[in-house]
């Protein structure tokens, strides 16, 4: 707070940014994508007084830090409250690598914002215009049931709801295929009828034919949503999806343009928004703002201390995706400093300043793969 009466104009002196790719206890499989490791892109920004501003996302085996690394010396030097003027120069002056460039800029507008917040001496959830301190949580669970078995799944998701959760997201690999149907229908008979199960196709489903009768038997088997039968651009499969069948739809965590949002706010039931590929702050707004006028919630991709910034300031968002910490399937938080408070079902929205990023540098950079720093001339 003792920053926060101050009016000079502060600039970005320095970034820095870190290569991190973590072990975990299995490979994750998600639709048809296995991942070894967990690989992260962290970038940290100071400014002339000190603060930093930090920001994160997974990289998906995407040149993302080269990326970074390349646009960060447009952004060092630079006015930490010209976020708007700095990253639309930055996108209008490489247009043939847009989707590539626009994750990249999602991370630098995400730690200018945290910069910004940070200087203001307040959550982003107060600038944005605060509503309600606490929104309710949507656990992931299932992940590495192919090494631990059904038994210990169905025991996690029954301890979630026994700790109030009411919406669980269940990670079953390939969502059609007898096996996960057959798990599917045990956690259904695990659960209260009242608790909510999503499922997560990633992806990857190719025609509307396959895609109904794959929704159909999730519908037998109790699944409430599908998220991401189809990627993002082929809303139109969503939509023919939508009209065909009965289950809840689930996308846009991969959108890279915020266009993208109009077109699948006519199929979905949940508009899924990620600061960390969309654009930042504001491109996420835009889809918030777009999805509470048409009455569509929204259910932030992970990243689940932004996502808190967000729902405290937008009735819109009606929960936010926590993947947790016991699961080691997320191991960036290792490096958070302070943890997530979940009460009963519910995440309460952190006061500190900033964008509910708090990474402790020190000791991620340690563990970093590889670490570019980029200082004012």
């Amino acid at each position: 707070m003792k920053h926060a009466g101050r009016r000079r104009d502060h600039r970005v002196m320095s970034a820095e940014v870190a290569v991190c790719s973590l072990e975990l206890p299995a490979p994750v499989r998600l639709g048809d994508a296995i991942y070894p490791t967990r690989d992260y892109v962290a970038v940290r920004l100071v400014d002339d007084s000190g603060l930093e501003g930090f920001a994160f996302g997974y990289s998906r085996g995407t040149p993302l830090a080269a990326t970074l690394e390349s646009i960060l010396p447009s952004v060092v030097e630079k006015r930490v409250g010209a976020r708007t003027g700095t990253v639309q120069r930055i996108l209008s002056a490489s247009p043939a690598v847009r989707p590539l460039l626009i994750r990249a800029v999602s991370l630098a507008d995400i730690a200018l914002w945290d910069l910004t917040a940070k200087r203001a001496g307040a959550p982003l959830v107060e600038l944005l215009g605060a509503t309600r301190d606490r929104v309710p949580v949507m656990p992931v669970a299932g992940y590495f049931r192919d090494v631990r078995g059904d038994d210990a799944v169905i025991e996690e998701i029954t301890e979630l709801e026994r700790r109030g959760h009411r919406q669980i997201k269940l990670m079953v690999g390939a969502v059609g295929s007898p096996q996960a149907i057959a798990f599917l229908g045990r956690a259904r008979d695990a659960l209260e009828p009242e608790t909510r199960m999503m499922v997560d196709a990633h992806y990857s489903l190719s025609t509307v034919p396959e895609a109904v009768r794959v929704a159909r038997t999730l519908e037998d088997a109790g699944v409430a949503l599908l998220e991401d039968p189809f990627v993002p651009t082929e809303w139109r499969k969503l939509r023919e999806l939508r009209r065909a069948s009965r289950i809840e739809l689930a996308a846009g965590e991969d959108v890279v343009d915020p266009v993208q949002y109009l077109d699948l706010l006519e199929s979905v039931s949940a508009l899924r928004v990620d600061p960390t590929t969309c654009g930042g702050i504001r491109a996420a707004l835009s889809g918030i703002e777009a999805a509470g006028h048409r009455g569509v919630g929204v259910i932030p991709h992970v990243f689940t201390g932004i996502a808190a910034q967000l729902a405290g300031a937008f009735p819109a968002v009606t929960s936010v995706e926590h993947i947790p910490a016991a699961s080691g399937s997320d191991p960036i938080d290792r490096y958070f400093d302070g943890e997530l408070t979940i009460k009963a079902g519910e995440m309460v929205v952190d006061r500190r300043p900033g964008v509910g990023i708090h990474l402790d540098w020190e000791c991620l950079r340690r563990d970093a793969v590889s670490v570019v720093r980029i200082d004012a001339a």
